[in-house]
């Protein structure tokens, strides 16, 4: 049967290192970073025409 603790210390340990946390910060980035820049886009839109109409 199947149990982590019987199991040797190098045998089967996955840890994050700094790759897997660059990757998982690019990974956020292109998924916020999109809408994000359609919002700022909009935003700036509304206030130009803002600015423009009065």
């Amino acid at each position: 049967m199947y149990n982590p603790r019987n199991q040797e210390p190098g045998q089967g340990d996955i840890k994050p290192d700094w790759k897997d946390f660059i990757a998982l910060v690019i990974a956020a980035y292109s998924i916020l970073l999109p809408p994000l820049l359609m919002i700022i886009g909009a935003a700036v839109l509304v206030l130009v025409l803002l600015y423009v109409v009065f």
